[in-house]
């Protein structure tokens, strides 16, 4: 009759070696974690584009890095403000702002999952339209009107309007499309806007395809507090790879 199979033990110095192990795993981990949250807080926090709001330049699957806003006064006013033609990330009006927790958790959520989760949304539309970027036009004390698309901006020291090229010192491309026969010119995409002027802490922002981008023509002028950060760098694909124009 064969005996009956006995249990291995492991000597005490073996279990200790063991603990020290697991300790030294889970060390590591935390600590890439709280190296990724302090980058991504501070530095370099991973995008993705999920709309074609950015074509021709930027279409939906672009991946980029955008410098955080997070040196701010007291007021909420940004240390370094985004210049005309800056491309910038946003949350736009109609999103309810982040909890703080959800602000430490979500860095390292989106890590895990490719940037595809967001723990302080309810849905997958609410977490793609909570991540919109767009192109800084007019800054405060600007006014700007659109004519034929395209924006034309007057600074507040100055007398004539110039386009919105000229006044960013950027050349980009926009993407522009024929309106149904009868479109309305009081609709945001018809092309036209009568001249607004854009108050304290108020920035207009508008997508590159301007026949389909969500942006300032619909929900105005964007606060300094929902400005997060400053595209620098692109990275996937491998043909928009660089800083950004």
């Amino acid at each position: 009759m064969p005996l009956p199979a006995t249990r291995s033990r492991l000597s005490y110095k073996d279990r200790i070696s063991h603990q020290k192990k697991r300790f030294r795993f889970v060390r590591v981990v935390l600590l890439v974690l709280v190296v990724y949250l302090l980058i991504s807080t501070a530095l370099a926090e991973p995008w993705v584009l999920n709309t074609d709001s950015m074509n021709p330049g930027y279409p939906s699957g672009v991946r980029f890095l955008v410098h955080p806003y997070w040196l701010r006064d007291k007021d909420g006013n940004l240390r370094f403000p985004p210049k005309r033609g800056d491309l910038v990330s946003l949350m736009p009006p109609y999103i309810v702002p982040e909890a703080w927790y959800f602000k430490v958790i979500n860095p390292v959520l989106r890590l895990v999952t490719f940037q595809k989760i967001d723990i302080g949304l309810l849905s997958k539309d609410d977490w793609e339209n909570s991540r919109i970027f767009k192109r800084i036009i007019a800054l405060p004390g600007d006014t700007v009107y659109l004519d034929d698309s395209v924006a034309y901006v007057k600074g507040a020291e100055d007398e004539f309007f110039i386009s919105e090229f000229e006044m960013s010192g950027i050349g980009y491309d926009l993407e522009i499309h024929d309106l149904p026969v009868g479109w309305s010119e009081n609709l945001p995409l018809s092309g036209m806007m009568d001249p607004i002027v854009l108050g304290e802490g108020q920035y207009f922002v508008l997508g590159d395809n301007r026949s389909a981008s969500n942006d300032s023509r619909y929900w105005g002028p964007i606060p300094v507090k929902n400005i997060r950060g400053k595209a620098f760098f692109f990275y996937w694909p491998l043909h928009s790879f660089g800083k950004p124009q």
